[in-house]
């Protein structure tokens, strides 16, 4: 899963907010150097990712694209689930608002703005400004995100044509992740009401 899941799946945590938004960054045990709160979403962010990659129907997702996208598949699958579920956000989240969530993360991550590690707080003021979490929520931003992956990779990901086949498949693609997200939550459930533990 991408920024979308990550952030939805710490609320109401500040803290583990803050330890699954630089879970990218984190690298082997370094993690045990941040508070238990904050390592608590770093070990969360590994373990939604550990759960994502070895799901059926993630994999199953991934095999559509995979024409688009050869090796990139999985993680192209975590940027389209990320606007799949704000698509169906109130089959997950009915009595919060997607936007009264996106300005809680944006408020919380500004404030912890001057922790986040180097590379990730250099980003962050454009993506701040850009309300990434906003992006993922139209056919646009899901296409621009795309596309700024795809200049990562040097053309080894079809932007357009993904975007193209992707929504002409919605409601397959759709039906995947409804299939999906649901074990996905009851896992983050699980994970968080446990003791940290080493991931």
């Amino acid at each position: 899963m991408n920024h979308v899941a990550h952030c939805f799946l710490s609320y109401p945590d500040e803290a583990v907010l803050f330890g699954n938004f630089i879970g990218d960054f984190v690298k082997g045990k370094s993690w045990q150097d941040f508070p238990p709160a904050v390592q608590k979403g770093i070990l969360l962010h590994r373990a939604i990712d550990s759960f994502t990659d070895n799901h059926t129907i993630t994999r199953t997702s991934a095999g559509r694209i995979r024409d688009y996208t050869g090796r990139y598949a999985a993680p192209v699958v975590d940027i389209l689930y990320d606007h799949l579920l704000i698509r169906h956000w109130d089959r997950y989240a009915p009595d919060l608002p997607f936007d009264t969530f996106a300005e809680w993360g944006y408020q919380s991550l500004a404030r912890m703005e001057a922790d986040m590690p180097e590379m990730l707080r250099r980003r962050w003021p454009q993506m701040q400004a850009g309300r990434f979490l906003h992006g993922y929520g139209s056919r646009e931003g899901l296409e621009w995100v795309l596309h700024q992956f795809a200049k990562r990779l040097n053309g080894h990901l079809d932007a357009t044509a993904l975007s193209v086949f992707f929504f002409n498949e919605l409601d397959t693609f759709s039906a995947d992740f409804n299939g999906f997200f649901p074990d996905l939550a009851a896992y983050v459930r699980e994970f968080r009401n446990a003791g940290v533990v080493q991931y």
